[in-house]
């Protein structure tokens, strides 16, 4: 199954053209992106993204990818604000090797614990991190 934070990763770059300012846009790292972008073309078994060029384009699969990933990423964001309304959303940032590594069984307990609430969790370097909490951006921030 694709996975919807790679899709939005994959939208992201052909919107923008450009892995730094996709990863901008979605709150990643250049190279979280890229390992994104390398998982998603390892598990469709095809490049997607041409960037032999300036500005980073589809390919012929990836343009076939991009109008579903936008249709994807739309229902699913239908889907949790009708599901989610009421509910209590918190943002929380995250240091990259901490989102993919110990603190997963922990988003796992609360999610699990505290249904009603909504957490966004977004991962970056912690000097980042902290510039997004102190800008209002995050609620929560976990940094090194």
């Amino acid at each position: 199954m694709l996975d919807p934070l790679l899709l939005r990763s994959f939208v992201a770059i052909i919107d923008t053209g450009s892995f730094t300012r996709a990863g901008e846009r979605v709150h990643l790292t250049q190279s979280t992106i890229s390992q994104q972008i390398r998982r998603l073309e390892q598990q469709l078994g095809c490049p997607l993204l041409d960037r032999s060029g300036r500005q980073v384009v589809a390919t012929a699969e990836g343009e076939k990818l991009l109008g579903l990933a936008r249709r994807i990423l739309a229902l699913l964001a239908q889907a949790e604000e009708q599901v989610s309304e009421g509910s209590v959303s918190l943002s929380l940032g995250v240091p990259e090797d901490f989102a993919a590594g110990a603190i997963t069984p922990v988003l796992a307990a609360f999610a699990r614990d505290y249904p009603e609430v909504r957490l966004e969790v977004q991962s970056g370097l912690s000097h980042e991190i902290w510039q997004r909490f102190e800008a209002g951006e995050l609620d929560l921030a976990l940094v090194k």
